[in-house]
């Protein structure tokens, strides 16, 4: 875990914290209000009551101290004389007719700190507070995961984190979005919402967030594995080649687990051992589901950015990296189209400014090759009308890492100062980027087009590096995740303790 990942770390467990404290601060203010249970019925046609009573299923615990009327509903305020539960038949009388009654029946819960709310619904003076208190911890989350992203792109352009702090923007906002309707239309009308449909939202947000993607990760998945079925058409049963289709049925496979537990699970707030069980296992489920669905579309945001992305014609050093050549020492046209793009850049860069930068072909020779990639892409430029002086080729790496290294070694001694891009495909560019930062090298990239089927194969291998590198802060975020997955999940049972 890098410096930069540990300050997200901290970032977020600061704001955990505080969210706590802010959420603390709203019950312990909702609390003295929650001491009374304001009821509302609605008048039957309109008309006045002359007087409202109860029956209780067990005396002296809660008496009707008042009621009041509001446009066509009536407040009925209950107060609570001792701890227990139970049943309320009320009785409200017309004013016009004494012999028209109206009934309607609430169940009351009566907790030890005095507070009251409804057994079945679970309303409780104040609850609407607490529901828009919990959104927008999750906008601050949000908020706060955004700008952290900004300031990662401006720091590097190029990195994990950047994808991660993406990725968890987005896994914070669907949230957001999900209980911010519900919130809003609470806090205007909180006796038309029953409690517990709030705090259900909060219970299923992640389920309900996961299902609806269905639609877009059914386009995602056919489009990779067709993808992957061409690509081994063209290039063989490789294990690598069938990451397209492997994810696509893991991400089928996670949505088809969630759907049937939800529909196991129980739609009130009247839980059983097995419930709980039940929506522990869904919402733990859910969260890894999003948090990874929303890490991976990030990918394919940046490294789609990344590959067609336009670099300033201001360069004095272009590094070309090397992926391999033929028997006979010509270039594969993977390679070829990197070294094309590389002389595309130069010569528009040449007529525009004047400025002719140097080339870094960068590839050592592997035990199959009978001369060093460096040599091989040196060759080919020449070929192309690149004047042998101003080629410096890197022959002795092994891998994009080395590409880096050894090629910032031979510009740093031919120009310090240097303004350096690479060329590589288009699919290639974000990870090159990150592996050019962590040498020290401050590059920009160049992408070359590439067939359309190497694409979703390429951003799985992106996603399973980032996934990799980061094992650490996403092992942390995912815990601190799933924490918060449990307690959204058992809001009530934890109001129910506290209140």
């Amino acid at each position: 875990m890098n410096k930069h990942s540990l300050s997200l770390s901290k970032k977020l467990l600061i704001a955990a914290a505080i969210s706590f404290l802010f959420l603390a601060i709203v019950v312990r203010v909702i609390h003295p209000d929650a001491k009374e249970l304001d009821f509302v019925i609605t008048a039957t046609g309109n008309y006045e009551y002359s007087s409202i009573t109860a029956e209780y299923g067990t005396e002296d615990i809660v008496e009707i101290t008042s009621y009041y009327k509001e446009g066509e509903r009536y407040h009925i305020i209950f107060d609570g004389i001792s701890p227990g539960e139970t049943s309320a038949k009320i009785f409200a009388v017309h004013s016009e007719n004494p012999e028209v009654i109206d009934s309607s029946f609430i169940d009351i819960v009566h907790t030890k700190t005095g507070i009251l709310f409804t057994d079945k619904t679970f309303i409780f003076n104040g609850y609407q507070y607490l529901f828009i208190s919990v959104t927008l911890v999750f906008i601050a989350f949000s908020i706060l995961t955004l700008v952290h992203f900004i300031q990662t792109k401006i720091r590097h352009y190029f990195s994990y984190e950047s994808i991660l702090s993406l990725g968890l923007f987005m896994y914070f906002a669907l949230q957001s979005c999900a209980l911010l309707p519900f919130a809003i239309e609470s806090l205007i009308d909180p006796w038309e919402h029953y409690g517990v449909i709030v705090f259900l939202c909060t219970n299923y947000v992640l389920s309900i967030v996961a299902l609806i993607s269905t639609p877009v990760l059914l386009i995602f998945s056919l489009f990779i594995s067709s993808s992957n079925i061409r690509l081994i058409q063209k290039e063989g049963k490789k294990p690598s080649n069938l990451l397209g289709i492997l994810i696509s049925l893991m991400l089928f496979g996670g949505l088809l687990l969630i759907f049937i537990i939800m529909k196991n699970s129980t739609m009130s707030l009247e839980f059983t051992p097995g419930d709980t069980a039940n929506i522990l296992t869904r919402n733990i489920i859910a969260s890894l589901f999003v948090y990874f669905e929303c890490n991976l579309l990030a990918t394919f945001i940046l490294c789609r950015i990344a590959g067609r992305h336009k670099p300033k014609l201001d360069k004095d050093h272009i590094i070309i990296l090397g992926c391999g050549i033929k028997d006979d020492g010509t270039l594969y046209p993977l390679l070829q189209g990197r070294a094309d793009a590389a002389i595309a850049f130069y010569k528009k860069q040449l007529e525009k400014t004047g400025k002719a930068a140097r080339f870094v072909p960068s590839g050592g020779q592997g035990p199959d090759e009978c001369i060093p990639e460096g040599e091989a892409i040196k060759n080919y430029l020449i070929k192309q009308g690149i004047p042998a002086d101003r080629i410096l080729p890197e022959t002795r790496s092994e891998n994009t890492y080395q590409n880096m290294k050894y090629s910032k070694e031979i510009i740093d001694k031919d120009n310090p100062d240097s303004k350096m891009i690479f060329s590589t495909t288009n699919y290639h560019v974000y990870r090159s980027g990150i592996l050019a930062s962590m040498v020290g090298m401050n590059a920009d990239g160049l992408g070359s087009k590439t067939k359309w089927y190497f694409w979703p194969n390429a951003l799985i291998r992106e996603f399973i590096g980032m996934v990799v590198n980061g094992r650490r802060i996403h092992i942390f975020l995912i815990v601190l995740l799933v924490v918060q997955t449990i307690i959204l999940g058992n809001l009530q049972w934890l109001l129910q303790a506290i209140l």
